[in-house]
């Protein structure tokens, strides 16, 4: 059985597996086929692993498939199927497998645009970890090379104490102090916040579903990179609440706005060591690393492939987002990063 082959019915056959009885055995058939083992593997000779166990139609199964995809399974599958009894189950659930493969194929499924497009998937999978995860490993990451990243980045390591809130702001004080009499009558209530700020938040940031969050930030107002400061009353205002969930009892007016605002969270300072901070540092290069690794390879493919783009014709789509939801950024396709 070929191995693009197998890829592409598995992913056409899907839901049919589960409709022909495959049950809880699904996850002991799902996998791929592997060549015949040129060294002994699972005990079994170069000899031993070529003979055949079973033949449907064409194809047939060796017993060093079979190994192979015993071995593929968690060590729960691998400890149930240990009696020849349930060895026998295995290979039945890899013949019906191969009988609903060659029915998907007799029936032209696995030149689908969906099953090629899965199939694409799985090879460019298959790509990252041959040219990238097996060849760029943590251990190429060297101490002092985390040390460097540790030294420049030293405030993703030292952060003070932040909290986060929620706003509704106003530009009717009247408005906002009807609104914000009403939420003290009923603090605990989250629906009522999400419709007050659904319906009179006039910060295009905080409006919509994210319901008044302003997400996390320091006591002067500070938040993550590329992010806008907090008005410096909002902040302190925020910060003077006691517990989490509480509203600030008093209006907060800057520059002619009026805000209501309300405590969601509390973090504690935090301070790491390069000791510490090691682990998270090697991960972070070792993906750059790969990442760097991939675009280099995707440059030279374009560059051979000489790829050419007619964008324009893209003004022809349109996609209408559902109404309320805020517009996000777009996935990159499926191997722009492995």
């Amino acid at each position: 059985m070929g191995f693009y082959r197998g890829i592409s019915v598995l992913c056409a056959l899907g839901c049919m597996a589960f409709a022909a009885g495959c049950g809880d055995d699904d996850e002991a058939t799902d996998s791929t086929e592997t060549e015949t083992p040129a060294e002994p593997r699972h005990g079994l000779t170069a000899e031993q692993a070529s003979q055949v166990l079973a033949k449907v139609g064409d194809e047939t199964i060796t017993v060093g498939e079979f190994a192979e995809r015993l071995a593929d399974q968690s060590p729960y599958l691998r400890a149930r199927y240990n009696t020849p009894e349930r060895r026998r189950e295995f290979l039945e659930n890899m013949v019906r497998f191969e009988l609903l493969a060659q029915e998907a194929e007799r029936r032209g499924l696995d030149e689908l645009p969906e099953v090629q497009r899965l199939q694409k998937q799985m090879m460019i999978q298959q790509l990252m970890r041959e040219q990238f995860e097996d060849r760029i490993q943590l251990d190429d990451i060297t101490d002092e090379e985390v040390r460097e990243y540790y030294e420049a980045n030293r405030s993703e390591f030292h952060t003070p104490e932040q909290v986060r809130a929620s706003q509704i702001r106003f530009t009717d004080r009247a408005k906002a102090q009807r609104v914000l009499t009403q939420l003290k009558d009923a603090p605990d209530d989250m629906d009522l916040w999400r419709r007050m700020a659904q319906e009179n938040d006039t910060d295009p940031a905080t409006r919509g579903a994210r319901h008044g969050d302003l997400r996390f930030f320091s006591q002067d107002g500070s938040r993550g990179e590329g992010q806008d400061p907090i008005p410096a009353p909002v902040a302190e205002a925020a910060f003077g609440i006691q517990r989490i969930g509480q509203l600030h009892p008093e209006l907060v007016e800057v520059d002619g706005a009026f805000y209501i605002v309300k405590l969601t969270g509390r973090r504690a300072a935090l301070h790491r060591s390069l000791e510490e901070a090691s682990r998270p540092i090697r991960n972070r290069l070792w993906r750059q690393k790969r990442e760097t690794s991939v675009e280099e390879l995707v440059t030279r493919l374009r560059t051979e492939a000489e790829v050419e783009e007619n964008p324009g014709v893209l003004e022809a789509v349109r996609i209408d987002a559902p109404e309320g939801e805020m517009a996000g950024p777009l996935e990159p396709p499926f191997g722009a990063h492995p």
